[in-house]
């Protein structure tokens, strides 16, 4: 089980995220460009979460391996999902 430390770095790096795929989808990239770097900008925030408990000893690293892979393969199916629905009207 996560303990409640990593869980709250979890989301305190979602809403990094979320505000960094803001800034994104603001700026003049092509819509290409914008699906690219979602995922990519992801892992720094990963990083920043995870590194914290890592480095305190509370979460090994093949765990902390473990929640990033996980989370960041289903960012990338979700992203895959979302992709080939068609447009509604």
């Amino acid at each position: 089980m996560i303990s409640t430390t990593v869980t709250g770095a979890l989301i305190v790096a979602l809403v990094g995220w979320f505000a960094t795929i803001l800034v994104i989808s603001r700026s003049s990239l092509s819509r290409g460009q914008k699906r690219f770097w979602m995922i990519p900008s992801w892992i720094p925030w990963l990083a920043l979460a995870l590194g914290a408990p890592i480095l305190s000893g509370m979460l090994p690293l093949p765990q902390a391996i473990n929640i990033g892979g996980g989370m960041t393969a289903g960012m990338v199916v979700s992203l895959v999902i979302a992709r080939r629905q068609p447009p509604q009207r």
